[in-house]
């Protein structure tokens, strides 16, 4: 689940207490300012963005210890204290426990997607993909590879192949078909849109519909003339294996642990390596630290050896002393 998927819909209690503080303050002609005001329609209009949920929580946080002086309290003229319709114009008691409630929910997504863009790596493929128009719909269709199976990368610093098995319960991440991994160049997504992701036993296949936009047009044209000729995916890695082939160091993935994306990419697109680079890095480190021992106990022996030789030395030389 991505950030944009936290359900930011409020609860009807909510909405409740949001009208109800408004026409308090309508009435009493106190109570909240100009912010409460417009949070209160954002919440009975359904419309709150992950920013203002953390902002509710704050505001709350900060007024609850009035409550218990303020939340049942009547002023002389009957009605609610300002604390009071302050407190409804942001949804209440029922807005406050939500508050709480999402604003864990969205921290914990955004340290998940913290970690995903920290270890997210880019691979690129070049394999054949196909162009179609859908004359009575009026659609224009994409498919191609994303990744392909037992196939050795380009040189990364090291080879590179993809497990069969790799993307096993992947497919169903929410994923996005983009232009050049760029984010804001989305040409279609699996929750919401057509693109189709599958594996058979090339790789990860994606089928997808373009959209009419100036993005969708061009990318369609420029694949059609074959200026755009690769395909990559952007992912994170929950189990890989390395190994040494003689002088080249070997990578295999064996299991994906987020699919983030599959894109169309242009010429000077590049494969991000970083994180792959720095678990080589520590394979290498630890199979030097597995090899130091075996040095060490040759050297010993050497060692040990030299020793019992010096000593046979002077126990010979004692006896011929006597000897003599």
């Amino acid at each position: 689940m991505a950030l944009k998927d936290v359900n930011t819909t409020p609860t009807s209690g909510m909405r409740e207490e949001a009208r109800k503080g408004l026409e308090w303050r309508k009435e009493y002609g106190r109570g909240g300012t100009q912010t409460g005001v417009s949070r209160a329609r954002d919440i009975i209009n359904g419309d709150l963005s992950i920013s203002s949920i953390k902002r509710m929580f704050s505001f709350f946080s900060r007024h609850e210890n009035n409550k218990a002086k303020h939340y049942s309290a009547k002023e002389n003229d009957g009605g609610p204290t300002a604390w009071r319709i302050a407190w409804a114009l942001w949804g209440g008691n029922a807005g406050f426990s939500w508050s709480k409630k999402k604003v864990k929910e969205i921290a914990r997504q955004e340290e998940k997607n913290s970690y995903i863009m920290e270890n997210k790596e880019i691979r690129l493929y070049r394999a054949e993909y196909q162009v179609t128009k859908d004359e009575d719909k009026d659609e224009k269709r994409v498919s191609g590879y994303a990744a392909l199976f037992d196939t050795d990368s380009r040189d990364l610093g090291f080879r590179e192949t993809i497990s069969p098995d790799a993307f096993e319960g992947r497919l169903d991440d929410n994923v996005i078909l983009t232009f050049n991994h760029d984010p804001n160049l989305i040409l279609d997504r699996n929750i919401g849109g057509t693109l189709q992701l599958s594996v058979d036993e090339r790789g990860l296949r994606y089928d997808a519909t373009l959209p009419n936009t100036t993005t969708g047009n061009d990318v369609a044209e420029l694949m059609k003339r074959g200026l755009l000729y690769e395909s990559s995916f952007a992912f994170t890695v929950e189990e890989d294996d390395w190994s040494k082939d003689g002088d080249i160091t070997r990578r295999e993935i064996k299991k994906i642990g987020r699919l983030v994306d599959v894109s169309i990419v242009g010429v000077g697109a590049y494969a991000n390596t970083d994180v792959a680079l720095r678990s080589k890095e520590a394979f290498e480190t630890e199979a030097t630290k597995e090899e130091t021992p075996q040095v060490e106990e040759v050297e010993q022996k050497v060692e040990e050896s030299f020793d019992d030789s010096k000593l046979n030395l002077l126990s010979n030389e004692l006896k011929l002393k006597k000897r003599i």
